[in-house]
């Protein structure tokens, strides 16, 4: 398995992953919430955009409510909002600034991979746990996703921790980290419900052999399962039938989407996480079959000679739960992820293919193993610099007419965005409605139905020229895509008007 690490080389290979982690999630720290997946961080952004000024206000201040569909914020049913809290939080003591969002996203990424060395180091080795947080800090998809605004970075570092809350507790029974335990779980299935699937790993790898242990089991499970159903009940039955978003996402994505997308899960899979790190988490599986064989072939005289190496150190509940967590990560994939063709619902299942990966490395002897696992990061590194590039790029329009209309509309302003994406919202501190029609025609109707003060005709409209002819024929122009839908009053000078279509990309 390789030769021992000192501590302190431990400590100091520790710090350059984190290091290294930490710089590349940095790249674009400053950039608008408008790159990839800019709907579900402007979504996030705007749930701590409301509590601000209310953030005492407990138990409603975590109700997460977003900005359109209605002329106030709207109630919906979401995950518990954490991140939007602390961000609000930030935003009251040093000024509103997106920044704060992503650094806190970063931050969150590298308690994940810390975790993640944890981890391996406390049911393997430490080499097994530096290999593992080092494939986790460098895999695209988890580089990416470690620097958004968005509820996964604080999922998988929750996640993480409650299984290592877990082994802390078997090391050194006691209360106190026993109810620790539980709670860091549950705070686990608050932060993103698809995390359930931890639960029952979690449950062999802290309470293995379980006969004899039904009692302590199910107070943990208490533990674990109350908050969530106390919390998703409660924005269950306070949001509005049409904001069920949790509730939803089964039968509308799952049962009655048009999936699978097997061609989009494939991509994702060979670009974002590579083909390297799947064969390693294969060849980890075969590793942790023949540390099973081993156990169960040999006798105690035997494993006692050879107490070191890392197959005698691995206990029965943890080759159970990781192995559970495979199986529960394939079925997560074929099921969840197949109907779903958002990358980010498979950042979940880089945490066992990161520890798999971590465990085949650890076979390969010394200088071998060192070059091999120093290639496979290196072009973990040079792939997601060049997949995530695209991931980047943002529209400085959607900006652009949101600031104009923050500047110079009055507060209590009503919009109606052309189409869907709702992060014009967010930027102007607006609320109001979406056209979610995507023919012309319904589109007209469905806008003459709403009430509203101005329609933005944002970026890359779904509608065509006939729409767009219609609109300016029936309402006034007030700036480059924004149209004046009800009498109101506006400070906007001619000077500013012609500056702000100089501007226009």
């Amino acid at each position: 398995m390789g030769g021992r690490i000192k501590r302190s080389q431990i400590n100091l290979l520790l710090l350059a992953i984190l290091v290294l982690g930490a710089l590349v999630r940095s790249r674009g720290i400053l950039n608008p919430l408008l790159d990839n997946q800019a709907w579900r961080q402007a979504d996030t952004a705007s749930m701590a955009y409301h509590m601000l000024g209310r953030l005492m206000d407990i138990p409603q201040v975590w109700f997460p409510t977003l900005s359109y569909d209605g002329t106030v914020p709207q109630k919906v049913e979401l995950e518990f909002p954490f991140l939007p809290y602390i961000l609000a939080w930030s935003w009251s003591l040093f000024g509103w600034s997106d920044f704060w969002g992503r650094l806190w996203g970063i931050v969150f990424s590298l308690l994940t991979i810390w975790g993640v060395f944890v981890l391996g180091q406390k049911c393997f080795s430490d080499r097994v746990g530096l290999w593992s947080a080092e494939i986790y800090a460098l895999v695209p998809l988890t580089v990416y996703y470690g620097r958004v605004v968005m509820p996964e970075p604080v999922a998988q570092a929750s996640t993480v921790w409650a299984l290592n809350a877990l082994i802390s507790w078997r090391e050194k029974p006691g209360r106190l980290r026993f109810v620790g335990a539980g709670l860091m779980m549950a705070l686990t299935i608050l932060a993103k419900l698809p995390q359930l699937m931890i639960f029952p790993v979690g449950i062999l790898i802290g309470f293995w052999p379980l006969k004899g242990k039904k009692k302590q089991i199910l107070k943990y499970s208490g533990l674990v399962l109350f908050p969530p159903l106390l919390y998703y009940g409660w924005v269950h039955g306070g949001a509005s039938h049409a904001s069920q978003f949790v509730s939803g996402i089964l039968t509308g994505h799952v049962v009655e989407g048009t999936g699978p997308f097997w061609r989009e899960l494939m991509i994702s899979w060979r670009e974002e996480i590579g083909i390297p790190i799947l064969l390693l988490a294969g060849a980890g599986i075969v590793n942790l079959f023949q540390i099973g064989h081993f156990k169960l072939g040999t006798d105690r005289v035997e494993r006692d000679k050879i107490e070191e190496r890392l197959i005698v150190q691995t206990e029965w509940g943890t080759l159970s739960g990781i192995f559970l967590w495979c199986i529960i990560s394939l079925g997560y994939v074929l099921i969840i992820c197949s109907r779903i063709s958002l990358d980010y619902y498979l950042v979940p299942v880089i945490l066992p293919l990161a520890l798999l990966a971590g465990i085949a490395l650890d076979q390969i002897e010394d200088i071998p193993g060192l070059v091999i696992g120093i290639l496979l990061l290196s072009l973990l590194l040079v792939n997601g610099t060049l997949v995530n590039e695209k991931k980047f790029v943002w529209n400085e329009q959607y900006l652009t007419q949101a600031l104009w209309l923050r500047d110079y509309t009055p507060q209590g302003s009503v919009l109606i965005l052309s189409d869907p994406p709702p992060m014009t919202f967010y930027y102007a501190r607006r609320v109001g409605y979406r056209l979610t029609s995507s023919k012309d025609q319904d589109a007209w109707q469905e806008l003459a139905g709403t009430q509203g003060d101005y329609l933005v005709e944002l970026p890359h409209t779904s509608h065509g020229p006939e729409f767009w002819n219609k609109v300016r024929a029936t309402f006034p122009e007030v700036a480059p895509g924004v149209y004046q839908i009800k009498k109101t009053r506006l400070s906007l000078s001619i000077s500013d008007k012609e500056n702000l279509a100089s501007t226009k990309p």
